[in-house]
């Protein structure tokens, strides 16, 4: 299943996707072998057209959260193992790339709080994220940096004469490589160097011996400075001037939404709002909130100018009003294809909903325009059967034309999926209202008798 495992040394990507360096990171990344054929298309069709097919090359069974997973399982003992010093590895994790026009499906920022107080509410975010099934590739971007040592002179040795500046000389002169002095032999200039050989061995420092201000007597470092370890984080992010921190996710979109992963963890979202911190969502659903407010005045304006258009053409409010009635009943194909295909009503869903109100509206107008001529009811049946030849070969070659996106999306094709979807299945029962209902409704609006 790997095709090829690559290790840098020196550098990281964090939870944002951003290359991090330093001396005590790595990254490793592990490229799959592509997916072997999972349906008749991929199958059959698929080499027929394809110029660069290599059979070879399509080896994978599972996709690549399965095998992420099993490579967590791998790697458990070593996220868990401990040092002398504590955990090995302050931070181990394992991620698959995402699809998607949002860097992640999931962003919660929290703000308002000082670092530890953040740091807790971020992990009691994570932690109710793991709970909720679906939710993969949970990180954040609190993490801490390498661990510092403050040395604060306390009484007495404040008492003996020292300051922060006179034991910062002597440190720096024991602890630091210095040069001391110059000769020359018979190969030239020599330097002459000194460095500790303890100087990375914390216990050293402890016992380092502080000579007194004028005098010759020495005391012990820890007698008479306090030993203050801290740990600070690699970056400070900020907005709008507040310090903040986030959380990340992706999503199993056969599993769930970014709205239903919201109602899951609103208890968490919500006490960490009473207890003063600020919540702001971000990610996928911060995008669709947007985009239906987007979508929302998109529509009102596509079907105002649709009603303007028809009215023009027809001259009448009735005939217009027939043909715009089966843009909100079309929804029910939509609603019907997305179950049948198992998946959630997404904002592409809702583009590819907008879209297919200027198809519906081009059938309509044909239809009416036919049988607006009749003057009894086996006039209007004639009328409305030459139109169902037209009306069925224009859908049916648009569903032929959205098939391979509808029922065999992979990669980055998945995003236009539901938006196929939407079109295809809003398509054919478009044609169903077409044919039946528009017909039938014209008759009852009308009165047309039988003559």
């Amino acid at each position: 299943e790997f095709s090829s495992v690559t290790a840098v040394i020196g550098m990281r990507l964090d939870a944002k996707n951003k290359a991090e360096v330093g001396e005590n990171l790595f990254h490793v990344f592990i490229d799959l072998h592509e997916r072997a054929p999972d349906n008749w298309y991929n199958r059959y069709i698929n080499p027929i057209f394809s110029l660069e097919y290599d059979p070879n090359l399509l080896i994978r069974e599972r996709d690549a959260k399965a095998i992420a997973e099993d490579v967590k399982q791998w790697l458990a003992p070593l996220a868990d193992a401990n040092g002398e010093h504590g955990k090995v590895f302050e931070n181990f994790s394992v991620t698959v790339p995402g699809t998607g026009v949002v860097a992640h499906d999931i962003e919660i920022a929290l703000s308002g709080k000082d670092d530890a107080a953040l740091a807790e509410g971020v992990h009691r975010l994570e932690a109710a994220l793991a709970k909720v099934d679906g939710v993969n590739n949970i990180a954040d971007d609190a993490d801490l940096g390498e661990r510092e040592l403050k040395l604060r002179v306390n009484d007495y040795g404040y008492d003996l004469g020292l300051n922060e500046a006179e034991i910062s000389r002597q440190l720096r002169a024991h602890f630091l490589k210095g040069e001391y002095g110059k000769m020359f032999n018979d190969s030239g200039l020599v330097r002459i160097r000194i460095e500790s050989v303890t100087k990375d061995d914390p216990s050293s420092l402890e016992a380092f011996r502080v000579t007194l201000p004028q005098s010759t007597q020495t005391v012990a470092l820890s007698e008479v400075a306090d030993f203050i370890y801290t740990q600070g984080y690699v970056t400070i992010e900020k907005e709008d001037g507040t310090r903040i921190r986030s959380v990340f996710g992706s999503l199993d979109k056969e599993k769930r939404t970014s709205s239903e992963v919201m109602e899951a963890i609103a208890p968490t979202l919500d006490a960490l709002r009473s207890e003063g911190y600020h919540v702001d969502i971000k990610g996928e659903e911060k995008e669709n909130a947007k985009t239906k407010r987007e979508m929302s005045q998109a529509a009102a304006v596509a079907i105002f100018l649709i009603f303007i258009t028809l009215v023009w053409l027809f001259d009448s409010l009735v005939l217009s009003l027939i043909v715009l009635s089966t843009i909100p009943l079309v929804i029910l194909g939509v609603y019907t294809g997305h179950w049948i295909m198992g998946l959630n009503l997404t904002m592409p869903s809702l583009i590819g909903i907008v879209g297919l109100a200027g198809v519906v509206v081009n059938d309509g107008l044909i239809m009416v325009s036919f049988i607006k001529k009749a003057t009894n009811s086996e006039e209007l049946m004639r009328l409305a059967r030459t139109r169902l030849r037209p009306i069925l070969m224009t859908s049916i070659t648009t569903v032929l034309g959205l098939m391979t996106l509808i029922f065999f999306a992979s990669g980055q094709a998945q995003i236009l999926q539901p938006m196929a979807v939407s079109l295809g299945y809003g398509i054919l029962w478009a044609t169903v209202l077409n044919l039946l209902y528009v017909p039938l409704l014209y008759a009852v609006i009308y009165r047309v008798k039988r003559e």
